[in-house]
């Protein structure tokens, strides 16, 4: 909840603050590609503490009629600026890499959210492109892998 609970976190997502149900819906969302597609968020927790931290996973998405690989992550406040989305986009990347699952990958980022255009950034990723995702004018950040 403390996610959910965050309207910063929340203004790039199109979750309501504060709603149960809607973390309930983002949790069972990533659960819901497992069987769909093999990907989906995972927990990231802070070694030192043993304590979740956020979600960072490798998706499936389709943009704009082509499928992408995207690495996708969401930290919880109390976590942001720590460098754990760093670490864990780097991680994903080099997992992409290493299984061959496809010869880049994409994050698809809010034009106002510049923690994570930084992030993207840090992952070796360059800005291509704007494009429409879910209705939404978002970045599209790619690598190669």
């Amino acid at each position: 909840m403390e996610f959910i609970n965050s309207p910063d976190c929340l203004r790039f997502l199109g979750l309501k603050v504060g709603d149960p149900a809607s973390c309930t819906f983002f949790i069972q969302k990533s659960l819901d590609r497992i069987p769909r597609n093999g990907t989906c968020l995972n927990a990231v927790i802070e070694r030192a503490t043993n304590k979740p931290v956020g979600m960072v996973g490798l998706l499936t998405q389709e943009v704009e009629g082509e499928m992408e690989l995207e690495i996708g992550y969401h930290m919880l406040p109390s976590a942001w600026g720590k460098g754990y989305a760093k670490e864990a986009a780097v991680a994903c990347k080099a997992f992409a890499a290493d299984h061959q699952l496809a010869p880049s990958v994409v994050s698809l980022i809010d034009p106002a959210n510049f923690a994570s255009q930084a992030v993207a950034k840090h992952n070796g990723m360059e800005f291509q492109r704007k494009v429409i995702f879910r209705d939404e004018e978002l970045f599209l950040f790619r690598t190669k892998v």
